[in-house]
């Protein structure tokens, strides 16, 4: 994977304390400024603090759905915040692409996958969101 720009941020939203971690490491291994979240409320709160330039998103959240945090998100943020979607939930690609999710990765996923989406969405940083959906 090509090295990120510094400015490039992740916000990953998930409930499951060791996905939550591993996507974390994996992610500030690769350079990236993460955050996390287990809850649609939490990644609020962050959110309102710094934009991020991507979300990971578990479907099924303690205090609400993934794609509910998805479309609070894009009304806060004056930007479109891309998202991927994450989940063994059998509807979940279906409704990741109902409110315009750029890609839906199914659990249990392959970090290349992983990996593959978040250089897509991300690098060249100005690059338009594509609004494709994998899964």
């Amino acid at each position: 994977m090509a090295a990120p720009q510094l400015t490039q941020s992740i916000l990953v939203v998930e409930d499951d304390p060791s996905i939550a971690e591993l996507i974390a490491w994996a992610l500030d291994d690769a350079g990236f400024a993460v955050r996390s979240a287990a809850s649609v409320a939490e990644a609020l709160r962050l959110c309102d603090q710094a934009t991020p330039d991507l979300v990971v998103v578990d479907f099924l959240l303690p205090d609400g759905l993934g794609s509910d945090l998805i479309c609070a998100l894009r009304q806060r943020c004056l930007a479109r915040v891309r998202a991927v979607v994450i989940s063994a939930h059998p509807r979940a690609a279906e409704l990741a692409r109902s409110i315009d999710a750029d890609a839906c990765l199914r659990k249990p996923f392959d970090l290349d996958d992983f990996f593959s989406t978040v250089e897509r969405l991300l690098l060249p940083v100005n690059a338009p969101p594509t609004g494709m959906l994998t899964d």
